[in-house]
């Protein structure tokens, strides 16, 4: 295995990233979009024990910080939904440019930033599967009544809400083809249970898997449970690739 820690230059800034490349001839990767004031670890590490278990498993990682976010140039406060979209479309195209098949893991935003993402047009068809964790479509946000807000002592712009809206997740889903694996937190504090449930309808109507963890919130998750999710999420992966 090769790793590799960098920063590379995306629409003008620089953003890290750690890549990990399985020495196999078999190219697949993985890649992986963090949540709102996320950084590319996952929350409780979780992206990197993830990341490890694909490697046993022959599949290549990259993981990154989105701009304005993590050790990624830009000021948290000029973070945009947008931008996320953009990046994470970059990387995309960038590994399936160079030959590699390409899967799209997502938590929390990263999970909405992902299946925007493949459901481009130009890419939809490239990206047999995603894996979403908890993803928040923000479908029914109305607007919190300032446009600069404050959550966990960072400050942001709340058009990054108005952009995740418009982008249309449920539209986004339907469009896309491929696999979709599905987790949710049965106690998530954050989406509500009427959010949780259209998103698992969508995936049923897709006859898609997806898992409720008994007893969990929105992240962190438990340690034998979150390994019991990535032990079904590598199956699931396996099928399509």
């Amino acid at each position: 295995m090769n790793n590799k820690v960098s920063f590379e230059t995306i629409n003008g800034k620089q953003v890290f990233q750690v890549v990990s490349e399985v020495n196999s001839e078999t190219k697949k990767i993985v890649i992986m979009s963090h949540g709102f004031r996320g950084g590319s670890v996952g929350p409780a590490r979780t992206f990197v024990d993830f990341e490890r278990l694909l490697i046993q498993n022959g599949f290549s990682c990259l993981r990154f910080d989105q701009p304005c976010s993590g050790n990624s140039e830009g000021e948290y406060i000029d973070s945009s939904f947008d931008e996320w979209v953009n990046t994470t479309t970059y990387f995309a195209t960038k590994y399936l440019d160079l030959g590699y098949r390409v899967a799209l893991l997502g938590q929390s935003m990263g999970a909405t930033t992902t299946m925007v993402v493949a459901a481009q047009e130009q890419l939809r068809d490239h990206i047999p599967c995603i894996l979403l964790w908890v993803p928040d479509p923000k479908s029914t946000f109305s607007g919190e009544g300032s446009p600069i807000m404050e959550e966990g002592g960072q400050k942001y712009n709340e058009a990054f809400w108005f952009e995740a809206k418009n982008a249309n997740f449920f539209k986004c889903m339907q469009s896309y083809q491929g696999g979709i694996h599905l987790v949710y937190g049965e106690k998530d504090r954050y989406i509500s249970k009427d959010l949780v449930a259209q998103v698992i309808e969508e995936t049923k109507k897709k006859q898609q898997p997806y898992m409720v963890l008994q007893g969990q919130d929105h992240s962190p998750w438990s340690y034998d449970i979150a390994q019991e999710v990535y032990h079904q999420q590598i199956a699931f992966l396996k099928n399509y690739f």
